[in-house]
């Protein structure tokens, strides 16, 4: 790699090295993550569903999926979204994210290997074979393969540069304060993993500057502390107007990182001394990049185990912070109790039919979401939106083969017609949720393309929204209640909505048609189609109803 000389040095040249490899080094994170989370599949979710029941599996779990994922924000992420699901516990997702810091620290243990060298064939190969196979699975492990060799180029495009500045007066002077005031590191840290929304990025640059001898090991190990405060910015960002568990498994990865860098400033000088020992004992005293990356592993292994003794305690302050009642967020799927298959399958039903009802809650939320979406253009309300669909999906998947295990048992015809209806619900709310993201999708692209619904359009389309809501608020009661008389008032207003769809589509062609036609209301007929099957599949659960009533009253 070129090196540039610090007499004659070309300062644009210079920080397009860094700029680029700093890009390069967090697209190949990205990268990875993306190619292996798609090498898991939707198993990755069930496995974790499955080996988090307590806290010990959350954190050994935790470690493995950000080791996967190359991210602890996405596994915190994936881990919010699980536990809005009710598929998880709060002291669940505690261990995960316990697990998720001490994951982080594998990318940093990598770059200490100083396999640099061998970046570029990781690219070719990983290139070749994510263009060249067929096979999904082979592209995608071509895709990781690819991504690991960014991780490591973009390093070494850093690192030539930054070895260069580390020599300027200026830098050694930066450096000094940062050694003898060590907060100054931590708040350097800090920012700089703000700002590159990276800590493993954060954690990387320091690498290379402490091997080149510029920044003692005290200042190395201040940045290493501000950097793990710096990544629980981004999750509390991502959590701002998300739910109550949302905001609370935030908080909970805030304490954890606030109370380990308060700690561990406060022992720095011993601290740091341990980690000298570590680097003569195993690396000869050589200020290899491996010594920040004992001293991040050893950091979050020592504050994992600490804090691993008062999760309950971590629970108990994230609902003091966070006050609230988080049930509209959760779905209660410990009503689907595998026991109860075989031993009460009424009560199995009754259990199925508790987390659809939530499902259905959920629908409608996301409904609700997509109409005030469809006329201001608000971002987290289509996060919230398509959040929602995969928690949607999710129950989706998990009820239905809960149903399907009920249906294995003898049931007699009364249970079999519940259970049968039971299974086409879940079908019909998961493909209301997909209309509903097809809205989200519609207005995503007419707000980025800057489309305004003419007067006329929005007009027509608050009436259908209304009616819709309408039909989706009676749909649910009927549900709930088995009520054959809001069932009957869904088929009236399915037919209302047919009605208007087609009122609505003439009215639209009209203007088409018009001297002036107005071209901002594209997608028009899309949005009014989508309407109409949510209708449709609303009518679907209200004959499902009353067939089941007219069943129970003919076999009474």
């Amino acid at each position: 790699m070129l090196l540039l000389n610090v007499a004659n040095i070309d300062w644009t040249q210079a920080i397009f090295m860094i700029i680029g490899g700093l890009g390069l080094f967090l697209y190949g994170i990205h990268l990875t993550g993306e190619s292996l989370k798609l090498l898991a599949g939707n198993r990755l979710k069930k496995l974790i569903e499955k080996t988090t029941n307590t806290p010990l599996k959350g954190i050994f779990m935790g470690i493995f999926i950000t080791v996967l994922l190359q991210t602890s924000s996405g596994t915190t992420a994936l881990t919010i979204s699980l536990v809005r699901a009710g598929l998880m516990t709060l002291p669940q997702a505690i261990g995960i994210i316990l697990g998720a810091n001490i994951g982080t620290t594998v990318t940093s243990f990598l770059i200490g290997l100083n396999i640099k060298a061998i970046a570029l064939p990781m690219i070719g190969i990983g290139a070749m074979s994510a263009f060249f196979f067929s096979i999904k699975r082979l592209k995608r492990a071509g895709s990781a393969l690819l991504g690991f060799g960014l991780i490591f180029y973009g390093l070494d495009l850093m690192g030539s540069t930054l070895k260069t500045f580390a020599a300027f007066p200026v830098f050694e002077e930066i450096f000094l304060h940062v050694s003898n005031t060590p907060i100054l590191g931590v708040i350097m840290g800090a920012l700089v993993t703000f700002m590159v929304q990276s800590s493993s990025a954060t954690i990387a640059i320091l690498q290379d500057l402490y091997t080149t001898g510029a920044i003692p090991l005290i200042g190395g190990i201040a940045i290493v502390l501000g950097s793990n405060i710096g990544t629980t910015i981004t999750a509390f960002i991502s959590s701002i107007g998300g739910s109550v568990a949302a905001k609370r498994t935030a908080v909970v990865h805030i304490i954890f990182n606030l109370f380990g860098s308060i700690l561990f400033l406060i022992i720095i000088v011993p601290y740091t001394y341990f980690v000298y020992q570590m680097q003569l004992w195993f690396l000869k005293g050589e200020p290899l990049a491996m010594t920040i990356s004992l001293a991040h592993i050893f950091f979050n292994l020592i504050n994992t185990i600490i804090m691993y003794f008062f999760i309950k305690q971590l629970v108990i302050i994230a609902k003091k912070v966070v006050p609230g009642d988080d049930t509209d967020t959760l779905t209660n799927v410990d009503s689907l109790q595998e026991r109860l298959i075989k031993d009460s399958p009424p009560l199995a039903l009754e259990g199925s039919k508790k987390v659809i009802i939530a499902m259905g809650d959920m629908v409608k939320n996301m409904f609700d979401l997509s109409v005030f979406y469809s006329f201001e253009n608000n971002k987290k309300k289509l996060e919230q939106g398509r959040s929602l669909e995969e928690m949607i999906d999710t129950l989706d998947q998990k009820t239905h083969d809960y149903l399907v295990k009920i249906s294995q048992d003898d049931l007699d015809n009364t249970l079999a017609n519940l259970q049968a209806a039971y299974v086409d619900a879940i079908r019909d709310f998961e493909r209301i949720a997909d209309h509903c993201q097809n809205l989200f999708d519609f207005f995503e692209h007419r707000h980025e393309t800057k489309k305004i619904l003419s007067e006329e359009g929005k007009k027509d389309l608050e009436i259908v929204y209304r009616v819709t809501n309408d039909i989706l608020n009676t749909t649910l009661q009927a549900f709930k209640n088995n009520d054959k008389e809001k069932a009957n008032q869904v088929m009236d207003l399915e037919d209302a909505i047919d009605e208007l769809v087609r009122l609505k589509r003439k009215r639209y062609v009209n203007r088409l048609s018009a001297p002036q036609p107005h071209t901002d209301d594209t997608l028009f007929v899309d949005i009014l189609s989508n309407i109409e099957r949510i209708g449709d599949h609303c009518e679907n659960v209200a004959v499902n109803i009353l067939y089941e009533q007219y069943y129970h009253e003919k076999t009474t």
